[in-house]
């Protein structure tokens, strides 16, 4: 165990905790919206932490680390997402001023099945997007106490209930706020003190680390680990299935409900566009930054690899030895993130047949072990990664307990629940659901035959959402002829299509579709839901009655700019009902 790793640990969940005690809701409009009193700046750094999961924070780096070029669809596709959803999405949900996803669709699909099947698909997603952030919580303690990270991963829906039950948005929202500080300021610390890149921006002077990554994969691999499309990823090859799984990860961010949920929060259109603005700015200054750990990390990996090929045929134990002697090896051999294993028992260790493997997931959280920072360094971004899963951790089971609680319990079977009783349900459906998807995180990291990391955990939850939500969500926003049978029909289509293939691929039960010889993997398939979600929904609503002309005449109204203030800033100042309902 790291003593000094866990001082820091506990020392960061205590802050949560009583930042969250501090900014508890007391009110039901607290606890879902945070009161729709979040500046544009607060909003911005709490949308950007909810965003950079522990995906972003631990996992991206070292997924182009191992993958080389064909990773950069995580870098390119959750960068260029969020244009998409500043122009097309944020704003114009604003202007309905709901409390929830499911709410909207009722509103604009005029039917309480549209929102039932809204929170279904909302559950699909957010509990896929909810196991990765726990599978980067047991990775961190992993790394802290020295246990295997399958059996961390039972540990971590603890840690998020601990703070998150407390308030709801409101202490969410404060949490998140202290969270993005603490992970960006954990993921520059180390690049900027590694002695030979001290410069003030090391982005200028990693090429030499990329020409050493090239030059060592092109021996062991036989190309270059920048050159592009010949690595399988997410079962998928070539560079029809980077385009497609590139495109998923853009129009999966627009159906993710923990996302929308935070541009409720704010109090009017403008402030929306504002913090869209701000989440930007502080998205990618870590985006920007991922790049360069992966080439410094992807020099020390490479390097490890050609050291046990150079072993191949000496006793077992004598490899493993020589690997154990290497201080940043033995830690994440120990954590069961670096594997060795005589696969036939034989003694001998023989490269390309026994098991070794260095996982995806340690490049971020090992790079100051790997660079000899020390123990300082090294806890300092242990909190920057428990900070960055934790985040959007709270953001997704804030979404389903909202779901659970006034989608389905409040308007569906007790609508006369009192506002104490309805805080009760949400309070203990967040736990039951935090327990439920470390459950789910447990089985899918003890699964030999998923092989998940985070990065790719995550990109399912993209492409869940871009085959069920995100067709619904954009239609619903910009086509009012847009009907209730028409969303219904296409996300049940979508999610037809892309959960069989997902999980069926997956658990190797069934082999990915091939489009002119190029595999099309789990992430990239999220494009074909999409559009199937898309075609059914046109489809149907054209041979459906069009919807009453209220729901219309709304869907015109919100894409007319406009400078009002919204319904809870006049509230807020006192004025008449007649006021508010203006605004």
């Amino acid at each position: 165990m790291d003593v000094l790793a866990v001082s820091f640990l506990t020392a960061t969940i205590i802050a949560y905790i009583l930042i969250a005690y501090r900014a508890r809701a007391t009110s039901t409009e607290e606890f879902y919206v945070a009161a729709r009193r979040v500046s544009p700046l607060r909003n911005g750094m709490a949308t950007a932490a909810d965003w950079m999961s522990g995906a972003s924070f631990i996992s991206m780096a070292g997924a182009v680390a191992i993958l080389g070029y064909d990773a950069s669809v995580f870098l390119i596709g959750w960068s260029l997402s969020y244009v998409l959803l500043a122009m097309l999405v944020a704003p114009f949900l604003r202007s309905y001023g709901k409390y929830t996803i499911p709410d909207f669709f009722e509103d604009r699909y005029y039917s309480k099945t549209a929102r039932l099947f809204a929170v279904i698909m909302l559950y699909v997603v957010s509990l896929t997007y909810l196991t990765g952030q726990l599978l980067g919580v047991g990775i961190v303690l992993s790394r802290a106490f020295g246990v295997d990270a399958t059996i961390m991963t039972l540990i971590a829906p603890l840690l998020v209930i601990l703070y998150s039950s407390l308030g709801g948005m409101k202490s969410i929202t404060w949490t998140q706020v202290a969270q993005y500080i603490a992970l960006i300021t954990a993921y520059w610390i180390p690049i900027v003190l590694i002695s030979h890149l001290w410069h003030p921006i090391p982005h200028i002077a990693y090429g030499q680390h990329v020409e050493k990554v090239d030059e060592i994969v092109e021996q062991l691999k036989g190309h270059a680990w920048t050159e592009p499309f010949w690595r399988p990823y997410a079962s998928g090859t070539g560079q029809l299935n980077w385009v497609l799984s590139t495109l998923a990860l853009m129009l999966g961010t627009m159906g993710l409900p923990h996302v929308l949920m935070r541009f409720y929060t704010v109090p009017s259109v403008r402030d929306a566009r504002k913090s869209v603005a701000w989440s930007l700015l502080f998205i990618s200054l870590l985006y920007l930054t991922a790049p360069v750990y992966a080439a410094l990390a992807g020099e020390k990996e490479y390097q490890l690899t050609a050291l046990v090929k150079s072993m191949d045929g000496q006793p077992f134990d004598a490899v493993k030895q020589k690997l154990m002697s290497i201080s940043w090896v033995r830690k994440w051999m120990e954590a069961g993130l670096i594997k060795l294993v005589d696969e036939n028992g034989d003694g001998v260790f023989e490269y390309g047949k026994d098991v070794f493997s260095i996982h995806k997931d340690i490049a971020v959280l090992g790079l100051p072990d790997m660079y000899g920072l020390g123990p300082v360094i090294a806890s300092i971004i242990l909190v920057g990664g428990i900070s960055a899963a934790l985040s959007t951790a709270d953001g997704l089971i804030l979404a389903m307990t909202t779901a659970a609680t006034r989608d389905i319990y409040k308007s569906i079977i007790n609508p006369r629940a009192s506002e104490k009783k309805e805080l009760m349900i949400a309070r203990i459906s967040m736990v039951s659901i935090a327990f439920i998807s470390g459950l789910l995180a447990y089985l899918m990291a003890a699964n030999p035959v998923i092989k998940a990391y985070i990065a790719k955990t995550v990109a399912w939850a993209f492409a869940f959402a871009a085959s069920t939500l995100t067709p619904a969500m954009l239609l619903g926003l910009h086509w009012k002829r847009a009907t209730k049978e028409g969303a219904i029909a296409g996300m049940l289509a979508g999610l037809i299509v892309a959960v069989p293939y997902v999980v069926g691929v997956s658990l190797g039960y069934m082999s990915p579709v091939s489009i002119a010889g190029q595999k099309i993997g789990t992430i990239a398939w999220g494009v074909i839901g999409f559009l199937v979600n898309l075609i059914v929904n046109i489809v149907v609503s054209l041979a459906t009655s069009e919807p009453p002309r209220q729901v219309q005449e709304l869907v015109e109204r919100i894409r007319v700019p406009v400078r009002t203030e919204s319904a809870a800033t006049v509230a807020a100042r006192g004025a008449t009902d007649e006021e508010a309902r203006a605004a």
